[in-house]
């Protein structure tokens, strides 16, 4: 599916250029606080863009627009490669671009799927996703040139694939709930969506110092992030058809009350050996799998221009996630020690789930004000 490949040569791309320029401008002298602010650019840039999205895709349609963002993909690349001291603005640049394509792919998913396999597919585009951020990593080895020509050439790729396709695109002239009705609408569905990007961008950078911090060595602390990792690939797909088959709002609530309920055992699991590493990667599948679950509920509840607005909206509280989950983390690590890092997670999803219970004995009312005019 178009999309899909448009979205995961996205992942690649940041993946690779994440770690690469963080390397590239340190080799240069720069300081670590100047390193931090180039890297903060292209997570700002996706959070300043995002609200605008709608009205491009409104304009110029979904495909277009896309496809302009991949080719503005491929040029910053190519200009950083002439100098990666330009970084800070461009990689800006190239989070706007990248957020217009995981916005619209999203949107463009959630409408041509049939319905009852709305939750698997975007499970899938999850873990696939997943697989594109991972990959770029593990290119690093490969030399600065050959890089920078990966980087430069993945979004040409997609721009290709989508130039050819042939199939119906979504429409965004349909559906134009006020913007106050759609935001109040989606106000409990946010949450989860900040909990599990907090979950995100916290694990990432945390969990292997919390590992070592309970007597783990490095090595072993660093596979704990693996096998979370490896699980956020697997077992999305099982959540997905759980949502497809039973209720996705249900599927979201197991999701979230896992995450939860993995955070509280976490201090457990790290000591326990192989059976710790397996529960750590379940207890990452069924946390990240809340992001395309509640993907999934807006499928259900959304179409047209206000389906692009909702999926914007995911997309800048995403991005507020990835800001504020550091900052929240480290601040309950300085206030509880090490075992402040469970117990930020576990009181999030707790929150998370709360909110969506009061959603559920909502929802009558809240599916009248959610319906979009076809």
């Amino acid at each position: 599916m178009p999309p899909i490949v448009a979205a995961v040569v996205v992942g690649i791309t940041l993946g690779i250029t994440y770690p690469l320029f963080t390397a590239l401008l340190t080799a240069k002298g720069l300081s670590g606080t100047a390193v931090g602010v180039s890297g903060a650019m292209t997570p700002l840039g996706m959070i300043a863009t995002a609200p605008f999205v709608p009205a491009l895709a409104r304009a110029f349609g979904v495909r277009r627009v896309t496809m302009t963002a991949l080719l503005g993909m491929s040029a910053v690349l190519a200009a950083l490669s002439a100098d990666v001291l330009w970084t800070a603005g461009l990689r800006a640049v190239l989070g706007a671009g990248a957020v217009t394509v995981f916005v619209l792919s999203e949107t463009w998913i959630s409408q041509v799927v049939a319905p009852s396999l709305r939750g698997r597919t975007l499970t899938v585009y999850t873990a696939l996703l997943s697989v594109g951020f991972a990959v770029g990593p593990l290119l690093l080895t490969a030399g600065t040139t050959v890089l920078f020509t990966t980087a430069v050439l993945a979004p040409l790729i997609a721009f290709a694939v989508l130039a050819v396709d042939k199939h119906p695109l979504p429409t965004t002239s349909s559906g134009r709930l006020p913007v106050a009705t759609l935001l109040r609408g989606l106000s409990l569905l946010l949450v989860p969506v900040l909990a599990v990007a907090v979950f995100d961008t916290v694990t990432l950078q945390f969990l292997p110092a919390y590992g070592t911090s309970t007597g783990l060595s490095p090595s072993a602390s660093a596979l704990l992030l693996t096998g979370l990792l490896v699980g956020q690939v697997v077992l999305l797909y099982p959540l997905g058809w759980l949502a497809d088959h039973v209720d996705t709002r249900l599927a979201l609530l197991v999701s979230l009350s896992g995450g939860a309920l993995g955070a509280l055992l976490l201090p457990f699991l790290v000591t326990a050996g192989p059976f710790g590493l397996v529960a750590v990667g379940a207890w990452g599948g069924i946390a990240f799998a809340g992001y395309p679950l509640a993907l999934t509920l807006l499928g259900d509840d959304h179409a047209g221009h206000n389906l692009v607005l909702a999926n914007s909206a995911f997309a800048v509280v995403w991005g507020l996630g990835g800001v504020l989950g550091p900052p929240y983390a480290g601040t309950a690590l300085d206030l509880l020690g090490p075992h402040g890092l469970p117990t930020a997670l576990a009181a999030l999803f707790t929150a998370a789930v709360a909110v969506l219970l009061i959603a559920r004995t909502r929802k009558p009312a809240a599916t009248r004000e959610l319906v979009t005019v076809a």
